[in-house]
């Protein structure tokens, strides 16, 4: 079985690669040791050739030892096993170390410069120690973080000139990235984003921070509210704000460059159990009688949908499919995922606001194996439109013409 599997691959690279090559704007894949180890997925099965940049995910928050912070070593030797892979592979594509932490991880060590000085030094030792091109920082504000605008940028300060002093001593560049929330109450109260987007090479906007909708877990667009009355200055349509096409552009806005923003998108599906007698209760949020939701990355997916009973549907709104399902308890299933029709909406918003690129959430998310035919099929469409976007040159003149 394994021996087809990666005949399939093999049959899917040289596809792949004429997709990316060229390509102006960044591709990027993730890649999680720890989830790709359960489906013996290795690292020599990362398609360089579409993927020119690796995010590991991820480092856990550094441990105090003392006066030090030190990461995991057996995270270490994962993320080693990845460089030595795309190293042995590729002259060029570069590989970017993730840094998890909570809010109160990040914050406690930010308030402090002794304490930021602790992490800058443990990072910037992990980044030469392990032949990382970056590192990138998984600060998972709230919206509670208000107080940690400030600290927030001190910290990423620190770390900027330290990388900057490490690219004075050697030949290679390395950068600075950091990732972002596309949750509109996160935006209003976490970040000062144009000095984050100052100080970091590239920001990654994580599309799990997103507000669900009813039937879309990635919504392009929020669902409004329609008020069976008319308020001053409002009307009686309000737009809640919650969808990628406004909280991407709440960056824009914000200062931030569109050269500088990648969109994260999810190579997986949402499933949620409820009962529909609450569903009237919540409005659009049936999402709040089942919060976590279950994660169905689309190679399970893919195959799961295609059962009997499914009732297939689209959100207007949020601009994603998503399939109903009765259960024999009186409960509804519901899941929400990507195809590629909503991949290409999400794909024309990236082009119309000029972002530097995309990366995926897994590579290994995809369906790898063409289970449900062919292999990589989502990451493939992805790749040739990002391929096929003009470049910032190619905008300026198309401008000037």
């Amino acid at each position: 079985m394994i021996r087809y599997r990666y005949f399939y691959i093999v049959l899917a690279l040289p596809l792949l690669a004429k997709l990316s090559s060229a390509q102006s704007k960044k591709f990027v894949c993730s890649y999680s040791p720890s989830k790709a180890d359960s489906i013996n997925y290795q690292p020599d099965n990362i398609p360089l050739q579409v993927c020119p940049y690796v995010i590991v995910k991820a480092f856990s928050f550094p441990s105090v030892v003392g006066r030090q912070l030190l990461f995991s070593d057996n995270e270490k030797i994962a993320f080693s096993r990845v460089v030595s892979s795309v190293r042995k592979r590729s002259k060029t594509a570069r590989v970017v170390a993730s840094i998890d932490g909570s809010a109160r991880d990040f914050t406690i060590t930010s308030n402090a410069i002794v304490r930021r000085q602790a992490f800058v030094q443990a990072a910037v030792a992990m980044l030469l120690e392990l032949d990382a091109d970056a590192i990138e920082l998984n600060w998972k504000a709230s919206r509670n973080s208000g107080n940690d605008r400030i600290t927030m940028v001190q910290l990423l300060q620190d770390l900027r000139q330290a990388v900057k002093a490490v690219n004075k001593s050697i030949s290679r560049n390395r950068e600075l990235w950091f990732r972002g929330s596309l949750h509109p109450k996160v935006l209003e109260v976490a970040y000062n984003m144009f000095d984050v987007c100052q100080l970091a090479d590239h920001v990654t906007l994580d599309p799990s921070t997103a507000e669900s909708l009813e039937n879309a877990h990635a919504p392009l667009y929020g669902t409004p509210i329609v008020l069976p009355f008319s308020l001053p200055l409002l009307g009686n349509i309000i737009d809640l704000a919650n969808g990628f096409n406004t909280t991407t552009q709440r960056w824009i806005d914000e200062g931030c460059a569109p050269k500088k923003l990648l969109l994260g998108i999810g190579l997986h599906g949402i499933g949620r159990v409820y009962s529909p007698g609450l569903a009237p209760f919540v409005g659009n949020k049936v999402h709040l009688l089942n919060p976590e939701g279950t994660y169905l990355e689309q190679r399970e997916l893919c195959k799961k949908i295609r059962e009997d009973d499914w009732n297939y549907a689209w959100d207007e709104y949020g601009a994603m499919p998503y399939v109903t399902k009765a259960l024999q308890n009186g409960l509804v299933e519901r899941i929400s995922y990507e195809d590629l029709d909503s991949l290409r909406l999400k794909m024309d918003m990236v082009e119309q606001k000029r972002f530097g690129g995309i990366y995926i959430d897994y590579v290994h998310s995809d369906d790898i194996y063409g289970r449900c035919g062919q292999p990589y099929l989502l990451i493939a469409y992805l790749s040739s439109r990002v391929r096929s976007i003009p470049s910032d040159i190619g905008f300026a003149i198309e401008w000037n013409e």
